[in-house]
């Protein structure tokens, strides 16, 4: 009788110790929490006071793919994104390039998005980046906390503004007190766009084209074992 009872309740069993590896596999990494600096049209709020823009729908898709607990910090830039990271406040950030003082806070993940560093100057502006004196005279605009930045310091360009928002550098470079803005093309472009400014007024040149990344936090991945590479498999299997 007691063996009768036994084989009823085996395939129950079964089943919820099935669900309990199912969820197990699921949920097998702990839950993230990611630093966002607002970056239009990557990262921004919108007019429902919800937190959207392309690198923040890729990162969802590829995070909600493994199946993982996660929530979104919104921060003011990536300078704060990767202080708050180092000292263990958040578990990392994203979208971002790469560079020395990000590396001491995380572990860079492989390429979510491409980012097209790119110089805009009015038509009208001799000092193009084709200029022989554009390095030593051209007034340069940029984000601040941004590699961007750092590029043009470390390539002795005149930074005449860094600003926390692109709309700024508009403004600036429309009124002429900028000769170029260097910034990644999509963020330059949206801010454009918005300003109501004639795409026509605007030269551009590209300088290159970057990875545009997600950083995890050293101890996020000690933590979790196995959670980088299956995340940066994912990233890599997505582009394909």
């Amino acid at each position: 009788m007691r063996h009768s009872n036994l084989s009823t309740r085996l395939p129950f069993l079964l089943l919820c110790f099935g669900a309990a590896l199912n969820t197990k596999t699921i949920f097998a990494y702990e839950k993230l929490v990611l630093a966002v600096p607002i970056f239009p049209p990557y990262t921004y709020i919108d007019e429902q006071q919800q937190l959207t823009g392309s690198g923040t729908t890729k990162v969802k898709q590829l995070l909600e793919s493994m199946g993982l607990e996660y929530q979104f910090r919104v921060v003011a830039n990536h300078g704060v994104a990767a202080d708050l990271t180092q000292k263990g406040l958040v578990d990392g950030f994203f979208l971002a390039t790469q560079n020395q003082a990000r590396d001491q806070a995380g572990v860079i993940s492989a390429a979510v998005m491409y980012n097209k560093w790119t110089w805009f100057y009015l038509h009208d502006n001799p000092l193009s980046p084709a200029s022989p004196h554009f390095r030593a005279q051209a007034k340069i605009g940029t984000r601040l906390n941004t590699n961007t930045y750092q590029w043009l310091l470390d390539n002795d360009h005149l930074v005449a503004a860094k600003t926390s928002e692109a709309s700024t550098l508009i403004t600036m470079l429309t009124n002429k007190r900028l000769d170029a803005v260097f910034l990644s093309a999509d963020v330059f472009w949206h801010a454009l766009t918005e300003a109501g400014v004639e795409t026509s007024l605007v030269h551009h040149t590209t300088q290159s084209t970057q990875p545009f990344s997600c950083y995890f936090s050293k101890e996020y991945l000690a933590r979790n074992p196995g959670f980088l590479e299956q995340f940066n498999h994912l990233a890599v299997t997505a582009k394909d």
